[in-house]
């Protein structure tokens, strides 16, 4: 039985992580396709720029002329800065964002600002200078005209290139300012599907736990039974038929029911319920036995197997074969709070719990209340010369 458990514990966490493994997968491609919208929505702005500049200086003139070269020409100067973000964005960034390479990153980008730079200084349109007749003080005599032709002019009249003017220096300016937008924007989306993946992961470790806390129920729960049954055998078979019954029950319970996060607090009051039968089997007429609950059961939802480690201390340590003994269970529920109570005998021989919570049963119900409901429970333990009590609050139907 034990073996089934932990079986079944194994096959529940391998279809955890493949469900992790396809939420990341999900999320990453969710973000990347969110960074590639932004970035289409930004160069849908900068190509929308020169056709609403043109229509506005049109109107602002009074003319309905529509320059469409201008908007062209517009168009053209953006090229080479598309051509940088496109090299930028898929092979430079994902160096400094995803493996860290900033030597290569930043050797990069010094060659994307040189070549652009190259580009912006020689593919500009070379200045002319029209021709010019003589000043008048030429024309007065008052100045000789020059011996040599400006020595800055070509033969053809045309001005050489410089090395580097004020509009280049301002569209490399504007160049680097994007390439560190589209760095930021890239760090932003990393950050923030890394945020998501660690949330993510929290939650799984969360489930993890609850998973690992009800398995280390199942099989501590499963064995003091089954130890029941195995004492009635020679005892009072009939009987102990009957305790198969029901224990079938129980591991159907245990075993599908149990690994939902919630059931319904019918089927957890069923559950203590038949549990409770299996073990007036075996008492004789000096236990008394008594599970109250409202009728009908109130509706709403439960944690599996929370109260299963109370009931089986309770009939663990409560009950005599030699003195009277008793066993009283009781679930009630108003405005939205389970108020669970469970006493049981206490003789004089049990040893005091230091903690109040008893074996590893009742501390794996305070971390699963610790994890489920954080500060939102009410736990509480007595202990008397004659009476253990355990009293549980909770809220019902709370989303788990």
């Amino acid at each position: 039985m034990v073996l089934l458990i932990k079986n079944l514990k194994s096959d529940v966490l391998l279809l955890t992580l493949h469900r992790f493994e396809r939420e990341v997968m999900s999320k990453s491609s969710l973000s990347s396709r969110q960074e590639n919208l932004t970035y289409a929505m930004i160069w849908l702005l900068l190509l929308v720029a020169p056709l609403l500049s043109e229509w506005l200086a049109a109107h602002s003139s009074g003319e309905s002329l529509f320059e469409w070269s201008r908007v062209v020409r517009a168009w053209r100067g953006l090229i080479p800065f598309f051509l940088a973000f496109v090299v930028h964005n898929w092979l430079l960034a994902p160096l400094m964002v995803y493996r860290r390479r900033n030597a290569y990153y930043f050797a990069g980008v010094l060659a994307v600002v040189a070549l652009f730079s190259v580009y912006q200084c020689t593919s500009r349109p070379p200045m002319h200078r029209g021709p010019q007749g003589p000043s008048p003080q030429e024309l007065r005599g008052d100045v000789p005209p020059p011996r040599h032709p400006e020595p800055h002019l070509r033969p053809d009249g045309h001005r050489p290139p410089a090395v580097m003017g004020e509009h280049d220096l301002v569209a490399i300016i504007v160049l680097v300012l994007m390439l560190g937008m589209n760095l930021g924007i890239k760090f932003y989306f990393r950050q923030r599907t890394n945020e998501q993946k660690l949330d993510e992961l929290e939650r799984q470790n969360l489930e993890h736990q609850l998973a690992y806390l009800r398995y280390q129920v199942n099989p501590h729960f499963l064995m003091n039974t089954l130890n029941n049954i195995h004492a009635l055998i020679d005892i009072d078979s009939e009987s102990a038929q009957a305790s198969v019954v029901e224990l079938s029950r129980l591991l159907r319970y245990a075993l599908y029911d149990a690994e939902r996060p919630t059931v319904s607090l019918q089927k957890e009051v069923d559950f203590v319920g038949n549990y409770i039968a299996l073990m007036r089997i075996r008492l004789d007429d000096q236990v008394e036995v008594r599970f109250d609950v409202p009728s009908p059961v109130p509706s709403g939802n439960v944690p599996p197997l929370l109260f299963a480690s109370f009931v089986e201390n309770a009939f663990k340590h409560g009950v005599s074969y030699q003195q009277p003994s008793f066993v009283h269970i009781a679930i009630a529920a108003a405005e939205g709070r389970l108020v669970f109570s469970c006493a049981n005998s206490r003789f004089a021989d049990m040893k005091p719990t230091d903690d109040g919570a008893g074996g590893l049963g009742l501390r794996n119900v305070r971390q699963r209340l610790d994890l489920l409901f954080p500060g939102n429970y009410w736990l509480d333990f007595q202990e008397t010369s004659g009476t253990y009590a355990v009293r549980l609050d909770i809220p019902l139907d709370s989303k788990l």
